[in-house]
């Protein structure tokens, strides 16, 4: 779809028209709908006029495009403090008239009714499977770890290296270990290896943000509302993980997302789903470039 200043205006007219509830957006949601139109359009607009849901219907027509909106919508959601029960009912007006069904609907309106039990359970019955690195779904703990930790012979500047150097670097029990967490955990951590996040909070938002533009697929927005919910409302909690506040008011996070939203825009592809072990041996800027990863600029 063209990225045209038309797709532009009514995309974030929308995220403008939906948190318009009680006043307009709030300075953060400002802040947001501007890295959005930067990481996605590359626009250094300050302001956009709200559009209604029949209007922003007409202007963009892509049903990824409409459903990756709507997604963006329930990011804001989570940014509205405080929270206005409200803005669930305009952005549900959105998603009805753009024809987009999302499951994280029923997680934003929780947040904003600060129903903390119930965003829990809505979470856990709609949130996708995180997948699995193919050649260690079938594999027990001792396995898993021993492989994992082979990964440390690797030489230096490979993938499977950069790896092992992010555990050691954090300190952090392999997956197989005690304390390491299963299997799921691998493909996660090779994408932050590969897209050179870190795992603090302002890089997991960024890392789930440039997968989410990257792909367009709900297994990567779940994820970007478990951080959203863990660390911008503090109502998900996970374990071993203590619930933050505010992540998007923190100093350069929407400046992280603006760009990891540009990156996911240029790479438009699933880096998380390919079988990273198969590449340990390649040099880590070879498997970038061949994956479409573009360099970090915020």
């Amino acid at each position: 779809m063209l990225r045209s200043a038309e797709v532009a205006s009514a995309y974030c007219g929308a995220l403008v028209g939906c948190a318009g509830d009680g006043g307009g957006p709030s300075e953060e949601q400002d802040r947001i709908i501007g890295a959005l139109a930067m990481g996605l359009f590359g626009s250094t607009e300050d302001a956009f006029e709200p559009m209604t849901p029949e209007a922003v219907a007409g202007a963009i027509a892509d049903r990824q495009w409409r459903h990756r909106l709507v997604q963006m919508m329930i990011l804001l959601e989570f940014a509205c403090h405080p929270p206005r029960p409200a803005m669930a009912d305009a952005v549900e007006r959105y998603a009805a008239v753009l024809g987009v069904h999302d499951t994280m609907l029923a997680v934003g309106r929780d947040a904003l009714e600060q129903q903390r039990q119930l965003l829990v359970a809505d979470y856990g019955r709609f949130a996708a499977t995180p997948p699995v690195e193919p050649k260690l779904a079938d594999v027990d703990d001792d396995a898993l770890a021993a492989t994992l930790r082979s990964l440390g012979s690797c030489a230096a500047g490979t993938l499977g290296r950069a790896f092992s150097d992010f555990y050691d670097r954090f300190m952090l029990p392999f997956p197989g270990e005690p304390n390491g967490g299963g299997a799921h955990l691998v493909a996660h951590d090779f994408t932050h290896v590969i897209a050179g996040y870190e795992p603090v909070p302002i890089d997991e938002l960024a890392l789930q943000a440039m997968l989410v533009a990257a792909t367009n697929g709900d297994e990567h927005f779940t994820a970007l509302v478990a951080v959203l919910g863990l660390s911008e409302v503090g109502m998900l909690a996970f374990p071993d993980v203590e619930p933050k506040v505010n992540l998007l008011q923190r100093p350069g996070a929407t400046e992280a997302l603006a760009d990891a939203v540009r990156r996911g825009q240029e790479c438009h592809l699933d880096f998380e789903a390919v079988d990273h072990l198969a590449l340990i041996d390649q040099p880590l800027a070879d498997v970038r470039r061949q994956l479409r990863i573009p360099p970090r600029t915020g």
